[in-house]
Formats: structure tokens, C-alpha cells, sequence
């Protein structure tokens, strides 16, 4: 049986991250439907709707995904539940990646070499939640370890990151455990890798 999973995201790019998640974090059939925000303030203004639409084309799962930036984890989520009210799907979660979804990719050195086809060795970050902007720090990395002859940009490198990386490695940040937690709760034949 295929599982319809909704997402809500802030662009595309995470969109695709959070699909090779969930196709790394389980064996159950699974499709997703999706809105994007373009922006954060969109999605505070439309979730309910756009959650309210994904329920209707049969999404049973819920995934509203909103970087953190600068914001309070508290405070956002506060927001953001406020703005969803309660969730027209059978279950739902909100994820907040701290900072924003580039600390997550960040978290696998080799694989940010192998999906960019780096020569060089990316050096192990210790702790990727500390990068106060992994998306800006991402791409000077590339630039730099590529000797300027490669140019990152998350609407292209982000999902191939994803899918060159383990998923035992997000697991260093703190932010992705409600992920998949909720993953290998709601969709069955789930497994941890």
C-alpha cells in the first residue's frame, strides 16, 4: 500500500532533502505531495490551507518543515502550530532544522565530496547546528575545496547531498531525531539504516 505523506516546506530544495529522508529511513511505499512557501512568512499565512489541500488529495502524514535561522525554537514552533491549528491529517509534525536544513547536509563530510565530485577531502564538521549559516557555509566550503571551480547551489546539490549521505550521520543533529522518529513511527516496514 502506498502512503501519500504531505509536505510543507520553505522551497523546493528541502522538499527533495526531506523525500530522500524518508525513502533512506523506511521500506514502506510512499509518495508525497507538496507546498512551498518560497519564504517563511508564506508558509505561516497558507499552512492551514495548504495542510487542509494535502488532506483532501489523501495525505495521511503531515511534514510542515521551517528552518529555525535566528528565530526561538519555542517561539517559531508556538507560530507555527498556531498558524496549522489542528492538523486535518491523521498525524502530523512540525520540524524545525536548527539554523536551516544545510546543517543537516552538513553533518556528512563524504558525502558533500561525493555528490559534488570534490578531489578533496571535506573535513569532518563537529558539531553542524553550531554553523551559524550552513547555507552560506556550504557553498564557501565547495568553492574553496573545489578551487573555485565548482559552484554549490542548494536548489541542485541539496537532494544529491542527501542522497549520497547516511542517515545515521543526521542523526548528529539534534534537530533531525523528531524526523525520524516520526518516520519510523507512521510508516510501516520502517527501519533504521
Amino acid at each position: 500500500m502506498n502512503i501519500p505523506v504531505g509536505i510543507i516546506a520553505e522551497d523546493k530544495s528541502d522538499v527533495d532533502v526531506i523525500d530522500v529522508i524518508i525513502g533512506k529511513s523506511t521500506t514502506a511505499r510512499y509518495s508525497t505531495k507538496s507546498f512551498v512557501g518560497n519564504g517563511c512568512g508564506r508558509i505561516r499565512n497558507k499552512c492551514r490551507e495548504w495542510a487542509q489541500n494535502l488532506c483532501e488529495r489523501g495525505c495521511r502524514l503531515l511534514i510542515l518543515v521551517h528552518d529555525l535561522d535566528t528565530n526561538s525554537e519555542r517561539e517559531l514552533r508556538r507560530a507555527l502550530e498556531q498558524a496549522l491549528g489542528h492538523s486535518p491529517t491523521q498525524q502530523s509534525i512540525i520540524v524545525i532544522p536548527v539554523r536551516e536544513i544545510e546543517a543537516w547536509l552538513l553533518s556528512d563530510h563524504n558525502a558533500i565530496r561525493a555528490a559534488l565530485n570534490l578531489r578533496r577531502a571535506v573535513k569532518k564538521i563537529p558539531n553542524p547546528e553550531s554553523i551559524a549559516r550552513p547555507k552560506e557555509y556550504l557553498r564557501d566550503l565547495v568553492y574553496r575545496i573545489s578551487e573555485k571551480k565548482t559552484t554549490y547551489l542548494n536548489t541542485i546539490h541539496n537532494a544529491k547531498i542527501a542522497r549520497a549521505s547516511e542517515v545515521s550521520n543526521f542523526r548528529r543533529c539534534e534537530s533531525f531525531q523528531p524526523l525520524e522518529d516520526f518516520i519510523l513511527k507512521y510508516l510501516s516496514g520502517a527501519s533504521r539504516r
